[in-house]
This record gives C-alpha cells, structure tokens and sequence, in this order.
C-alpha cells in the first residue's frame, strides 16, 4: 500500500486555501461537538406546530457560544462516535431559546417522523450523547463530494469507465446534465444519479429534481436517470456504503421507483452494495 502524504496534503489544502491554519480548517470541514447538559425525554406537541418533540439543554461555552442562537440546529450523535466509534444521527436538535445570563441554551429534540419514531430516537439518546452542529455550513457540501468521490472510486475498481458530469452547462454546448456520472463497460452506458438519504427520515430517499427549464416537473424520470445510487451514510455512518434503485419503463415496486412520478422508494426495496 502506497504511504500517504500527510504533511505534502496538508500543504496543499492551506496553499489553496491562502494560508488557513489547522484550526480553521477543522472547525469548516469538523462539525463541533456540544455535550448535552439535560435531557427531558417527555414528548409533546404545541398547538398549530405539526412535529412532536422533547426537550434538552447545553451549557454555554466560549467554543460554541457564537453558535448558541434561537433557531440554530444540529444532530444528536452517540457518546461512541466521540470515542472512536461509526458516526450515527440519533435525532436532530434546535436551539429555541438561549439564557445567557445563566449559561444555559434550552432546545427541541425531534425526528421529523412520527411520535413513535421519536419515542425510539429517544429510548436510544441519553445525557451523555452530544450535540453536533455544523459551524460553518461546509459539512453537508463536503459530505456530498466525499460521497460521490467514494461512489467513483468503487466503481471505477470494478472494471467501469466513469465520466463525472459537469455541474452546469452553457447552452450553447448542449443540454443540461440531469445526472452525476455516466458508467460504462463493454459498451453499455448507464446514467447514474447520486443521492442521499432524506435527512429528516432516513428510513427514505428523495427521488426529486428542481423544477424549471427543461424538466418541468420535480419527479425524477426515465430519460435522465438509470440508476440511483444512494448513500446511505445516515444510516450506517459508512462512507462507502450505497444501495441503488433502477430506474424502470413500468411500474414495479421490486426496483424501487416507478415511472409515475413516485418519488421516494423504502429502504426495504433497496438493492445493497458497497464494501
């Protein structure tokens, strides 16, 4: 195996980056860890509020007390992520109301599903869970690259040649791309679209495009896409995982996705692969 270059990458990223210093570097690309102060598993739903949440509170500290503002939110990650352990999203968190002049930030806990898909989230959290908040908003966008990135490298090992399609086209060299890679092999061409599972209920997979120019519709379709391949990062805290769901002509819930616009497919249709 081929020695990395630690020291020459490091290099590299502050030389792009005009010079950043260690500590900025982490704290963009490493969302900061808050330990959680007290945890009120009691789960309630406020009138004309459509979720169902529980409550918990933070200390306030001068290495995330910029970050302690009404509306602020993050993800609740196991004490065993800290320690060495696989990253995994419990539940989500959001900061509703901050008092400073005792120290302490109140939140929600919520899941985005059901009471009883909370009511498990909150069976596994505990006070000494931690509260992950993104600090600079890079977190998702360099999940996204590193998912694709892994995605390439895969299946790029397999034999396949892959094209990573731009992210914008000038019109006047083509229509637009409405999928990530296109992979081929023995002459066959699939195109392949990447995508995550939804953030808010990881038991699904948004299956949608934006609207506007030539795809007037948010489903996504046929002529587009093949393949989906979804990370399912959220799940397992593994980079390298992804299952896939093919794009049909037909209606058939054994693949995933019909051509009726459907837009989210179950985990439990999901074809698994990755390492």
């Amino acid at each position: 195996m081929m020695e990395i270059d630690y020291k020459g990458i490091f290099e590299r990223l502050t030389k792009r980056y005009g010079g950043a210093d260690p500590q900025a570097l982490e704290r963009v690309l490493c969302p900061i860890l808050i330990p959680i102060h007290n945890l009120d598993k009691t789960v309630i739903k406020f009138p004309r509020q459509t979720h169902y949440r529980a409550t918990f509170s933070i200390l306030i500290d001068e290495r995330w007390e910029e970050l302690m503002q009404r509306g602020q939110t993050g993800k609740f990650v196991p004490k065993k992520y800290v320690e060495g352990g696989l990253w995994k999203e419990i539940a989500k968190g959001r900061i509703i109301d901050v008092d400073k002049r005792n120290g302490v930030a109140v939140g929600e806990v919520y899941t985005g599903g059901t009471k009883a898909v909370l009511e498990k989230a909150l069976a596994e959290l505990s006070n000494e869970d931690y509260l992950e908040i993104d600090q600079y908003g890079a977190a998702a966008k360099v999940l996204s690259g590193l998912v694709e990135y892994s995605l390439s490298k895969i299946v790029s090992e397999r034999g396949y040649e892959v094209r990573r399609m731009p992210q914008d086209i000038a019109k006047h060299l083509g229509a637009y791309y409405y999928y990530d890679f296109e992979f081929e092999k023995e002459g066959v061409v699939k195109k392949v679209e990447a995508k995550s599972l939804w953030g808010t209920n990881t038991r699904y997979a948004r299956l949608i495009h934006s609207k506007g120019g030539g795809y007037p519709t948010s489903s996504c379709r046929f002529d587009t896409q093949d393949v989906f391949a979804v990370s399912l990062f959220l799940r397992t805290g593994n980079i390298q995982d992804f299952a896939f769901a093919r794009c049909i002509r037909y209606p058939c819930r054994h693949y995933g996705l019909r051509q009726n616009g459907r837009r989210t497919f179950r985990q439990d249709y999901l074809l698994h692969a990755g390492t």
